[in-house]
């Protein structure tokens, strides 16, 4: 093409000196023609073969050629004064002809935020932004297919083209433009400032207004980044003063039960809580929002579309309809009138640098089992009934999935909607394209109802990804069961599992007939008090490996029992508890403990509690408040952080003791009542093997003085002032009673617990560094020396003989063999082509470290890890030592 332009600008400087002739065969232009003579005689007689009429067709078709070049000149390399620039090869925007073409706009939203999104009674998506973007498609002659997908990820189910356009009261920032491309500005919201109804304060005008109060906000949104730079890192107020909340629900809750002093959510959020009571409107507009359609970047043609139909709905009056029927608020943006067909210039699209690495997805396929035909008529479970659903879906990501991804709960119609699952990781590896059945095991609320729970997949880093699914069931009103006579003794004792992460629950269901009395109970505790009904089920989420026990007694009053073993494998993923704290550590009656804390990663729920109450649940993630204190005792307070990745706890003791006080003047008046002085139990929290020292001072009428250990008498007739010890050699929560009796019968009681952990095992692998030698019982490749270092804090690096990783791991065993668990596996991304087959041998040996669960220590430097089912995966040998 080159060649042709040169020609032709040849041609154009000099046509009639230096005509062009056109050859056929090379199909080029000569701009120097070969020297040629012509005679009078070859001018005036045809050469033979040839007549005047072969000629005249010659000098037709030159002049053709003439004319098409001169055309070819106009058009093209003639500078025209306006035109449309053409995309150039692989920028083309096809945006709109495709949803055009398809009939229908594939809208991504998050419906968990009201009123701008979120599911009606009929749990069918509703909201003014839905609402919106319906409207404008009909303008647009093409339907709408609304897909719920976490806000965190709306832009990237834009770039991986999983969905056409993105509306979820998204307010445009700096950050998201480098994101993807908006529309026109469809609504300018601003943050509504809350305080408790009888509050004295009364206006909020500013920042430095809200300085040295308690100030929540929810985590994610444009107003905690706000207050986070603008209050907290100004220096205006104490990072302490901020609490942050995974809802706004939860925001104004607290504010309520005076636990805040003021609330910052979104304006509309603001309103609905004034109208239900409880708080008051005193400030807003401090920081507006400016709310767009996100598109994908260089979706310019789509981008037109959706500004044309804004312009539509602003002029005609429908925008400020939808805006007062969902928002009660008429005042929305002007939209700028959409660019006419002859104005519109596109705008030039820089390139995209593809991102590195690959990216998550996930296409919801259909539904397995349970089918509730979009929530029209949910399938019945009985109350209280185990089951599990299942959904086929896709890996429409480039990422494959291992088992470090999981489905996790994520939201419901109630909080009963959760049904007791727990997340479920992908078993073995999905790579992208391929299809997976996935299940959960579930159990029926208790409460007559329709239940819809929300699931969403989640990658190695907690980050979810792809379309929500949902389970939705009905639990009928009644259930009828038809009694049997009671047969002969049978014992049916089971566990729908017996290896779980930290965090997880496990479900117990038991049948027992022909027998006296049943006991479920787990080890370390008194028998007597788990008496259950002889069919019935219960859940129960150990911290530690367990057993549990089912006791039962038969007519006769012979026993029998069944044991289930429970194996808990430390979670790695679960929230991280960067601070909990109470203090002082010890106090006088009366006196309140200071609890302060911070919890971070992914978190959904956030509980303070001591043994004798809850003090705060769903408490922000970040926070503090106090606990006044009462009798006596040693405190625990406990801290629970639950999130998609599991649940982490944290322990702190506070020491209550009594006022120093004169000696009371005895009275002549003989005591009555029996009377408990002191009752101690320290330390409340030990290792298995390790003993506790426990006091007590009995005083008034008291004549008999007795020690229980979880209902059982370990001490009888004691002194009415001593002291013992108690040495508790396995794991669990242990409850003394103190019982102080009088000759009369009367008594009264004192309890404190003590938890025993486990004796923390000792690591063989700290600090050592080994090479694999094999992977699936094959000898690694000469050369690639792929290694592991195993450092003493849980880290694991290493390199797999062509890039590096690193991962967390644990082990839970002996010095030569136990449990190993390895996770959040991440590695560079290089290629290597040499030796041949060395990314094979990586990619086998990320997934074999991941599936290993077992260790073994064949000798002191060679080790063999195994999977579930004992198959050898990574054998580990001696690392070259340096010259």
């Amino acid at each position: 093409m080159a060649d042709n332009r040169d020609n032709l600008d040849d041609f154009n400087r000099q046509p009639e000196i230096e005509p062009v002739l056109y050859e056929e065969e090379t199909q080029v232009y000569e701009t120097d023609p070969p020297v040629q003579n012509y005679s009078a005689d070859d001018i005036a007689i045809p050469p033979p073969g040839r007549n005047w009429t072969s000629i005249l067709l010659i000098a037709l078709i030159v002049m053709g050629v003439l004319l098409g070049l001169l055309l070819a000149y106009l058009f093209f390399w003639r500078t025209p004064e306006v035109t449309t620039p053409t995309p150039g090869p692989g920028l083309a925007d096809t945006s709109w002809e495709r949803v055009r073409t398809t009939g229908r706009m594939v809208v991504g939203t998050s419906l968990d935020y009201p009123p701008f999104s979120y599911r009606d009674e009929q749990f069918q998506p509703t909201g003014f932004d839905i609402a919106l973007i319906r409207e404008m498609a009909s303008r647009l002659g093409v339907q709408t297919d609304i897909r719920d997908i976490a806000f965190d990820s709306l832009f990237t189910a834009l770039d991986q083209q999983q969905v056409d356009v993105a509306i979820a009261a998204i307010a445009v920032t700096p950050e998201r433009e480098q994101l993807a491309n908006f529309s026109n500005f469809y609504y300018v919201g601003e943050e509504g400032i809350l305080a408790q109804a009888n509050s004295a304060i009364s206006t909020v005008t500013s920042l430095s207004d809200m300085a040295g109060r308690r100030v929540g906000v929810q985590r994610g949104s444009v107003y905690e980044t706000w207050l986070q730079r603008d209050l907290v890192n100004s220096g205006l107020t104490v990072a302490t003063n901020l609490f942050v909340y995974e809802t706004a629900d939860a925001v104004v809750r607290d504010l309520r039960e005076q636990r805040l002093d003021l609330a910052v959510v979104d304006g509309h959020v603001a309103n609905a809580a004034v109208a239900q009571g409880g708080v008051k409107r005193v400030g807003g507009g401090l920081n507006q929002q400016r709310y767009a359609i996100a598109v994908r970047r260089g979706a310019d043609a789509l981008r037109v579309q959706l500004n044309s139909a804004l312009a539509q709905m602003q002029n005609n009056g429908d925008l400020s309809r939808l805006a007062q029927t969902y928002l009660n608020d008429p005042n929305v943006v002007i939209t700028p009138p959409a660019p006419t067909a002859t104005s519109a210039v596109p705008a030039t699209v820089a390139p995209i640098v593809p991102p590195t690495g690959c990216v998550n997805g996930m296409r919801f396929v259909g539904d397995l089992n349970l089918d509730d035909n979009n929530m029209t008529s949910p399938p019945p479970i009985s109350p209280g009934q185990a089951f599990s659903k299942g959904w086929r879906i896709q890996n429409s990501g480039t990422c494959a999935w291992t088992t470090a991804y999981r489905l996790v709960f994520v939201g419901g119609n109630t909080p009963a909607a959760n049904m007791g699952g727990q997340p479920t990781a992908i078993q073995g590896f999905v790579s992208a394209g391929q299809q997976y059945d996935i299940f959960v095991n579930l159990v029926a609320p208790l409460a007559p109802g329709v239940y819809q729970g929300i699931w969403q997949m989640v990658d190695d880093q907690n980050r979810p990804f792809g379309d929500r699914i949902w389970v939705g069931i009905t639990v009928p009103t009644t259930a009828t069961i038809t009694p049997t006579p009671p047969p002969a003794l049978s014992i049916d004792f089971r566990a729908d599992r017996n290896n779980i992460l930290q965090g997880e629950c496990v479900n117990f269901t038991w049948n027992v007939q022909g027998a006296r009395a049943v006991y479920f109970y787990a080890q370390g505790e008194a028998w007597q008090n788990g008496q259950v009904p002889p069919q019935s089920s219960r859940q129960v989420c150990p911290a530690n490996s367990i057993t549990y026990f089912l006791r039962v007694v038969r007519n006769d009053g012979n026993t029998e029992e069944r044991q289930i073993a429970v194996t808990v494998r430390p979670n790695v993923n679960a929230p991280t508890i960067a601070q909990f704290v109470a203090a002082p550590p010890q106090l006088t009656v009366g006196a309140c403990v200071q609890l302060q804390w911070d919890v971070q990663g992914s978190v959904t729920r956030v509980t303070i509690s001591n043994q004798f109450r809850v003090i705060w649940d769903n408490a922000p993630a970040r926070g503090n408040t106090q606990d006044c204190t009462g009798a006596p005792t040693t405190i625990e307070y406990k801290l629970v952080a639950t999130g998609p990745g599991g649940t982490s706890q944290g322990l702190q003791y506070v020491t209550v003791v009594s006022p120093a006080t004169p000696t009371p003047t005895p009275t002549t008046t003989p005591p009555v009542q029996p009377t408990i002085n002191t009752f101690t139990v320290a330390p409340a929290q030990i290792e298995a093997g390790q003993c506790v020292q426990i006091a007590w001072s009995t005083s008034g009428a008291t004549t008999l003085v007795r020690l229980l250990r979880n209902n059982v008498l370990v001490l009888d007739n004691a002194n009415l002032v001593g002291t013992a010890s108690d040495c508790l050699q396995h794991p669990g929560t242990y409850t003394y009673q103190l019982v102080a009796s009088t000759s009369g019968g009367q008594s009264v009681s004192r309890d404190q617990s003590v938890v025993v952990s486990e004796v923390p095992q000792v690591n063989p692998f700290a600090g050592r560094t080994f090479a694999v030698t094999a992977v699936n019982g094959s000898a690694t490749l000469p050369g690639t020396g792929p290694t592991t270092i195993f450092n003493a804090d849980g880290q694991l690096t290493g390199s797999g003989g062509c890039n590096t990783f690193n991962a967390r791991y644990s082990v839970r065993g002996l010095a030569t063999n136990g449990e190993i668990t390895i996770s959040e596996l991440t590695s560079t991304n290089v290629f290597c082509g040499e030796p041949e087959g060395t990314m094979t041998q990586e990619t086998d040996l990320f997934n074999a470290l991941r599936a290993a669960t077992t260790y073994e220590f064949v000798t002191d430097t060679i080790v063999v890890f195994r999977n579930a089912v004992g198959q050898e995966v990574v054998r580990l040998g001696p690392a070259a030592q340096p010259r």
